[in-house]
């Protein structure tokens, strides 16, 4: 079951693969060890995932269609319509992103979010 964000969440929500005008260029893509290209390397290994394949949306990004054998160009792969689809919900509906996307890409509470105290 989907958790419902509150205002505050979807405030503090910042996709690191996304630069502020929504372009494509912030964090690095990540490719896995096994030939899948991903919008980021925290897609790939969760922390606390034990299964990656059940999040419904990152799930498509391991379709045999988009291996990088299958591909002739990482463009290719990164134009296709699973992650077009994908970095649209990050932008349009954000709510309706990866848990993972939401913990690991939001202002307040991430742990991986260096945080300085003087």
């Amino acid at each position: 079951m989907k958790k419902t964000l509150t205002d505050q969440e979807l405030q503090n929500f910042r996709p690191k693969c996304l630069r502020p005008d929504g372009a494509n260029v912030g964090r690095s893509i990540a490719v896995t060890a096994t030939g899948f290209v991903l919008p980021c390397c925290w897609l790939d290994r969760p922390d606390g995932s034990e299964n990656l394949l059940e999040d419904e949306k990152i799930k498509p990004f391991f379709d045999k269609e988009l291996h990088i054998n299958n591909n002739k160009t990482i463009e290719d792969i990164v134009n296709s319509d699973t992650w077009q689809n994908f970095m649209g919900d990050l932008i349009n509906r954000p709510e309706m992103s990866s848990p993972i996307c939401l913990k690991m890409c939001s202002s307040e509470g991430n742990i991986h979010r260096r945080q300085e105290k003087w």
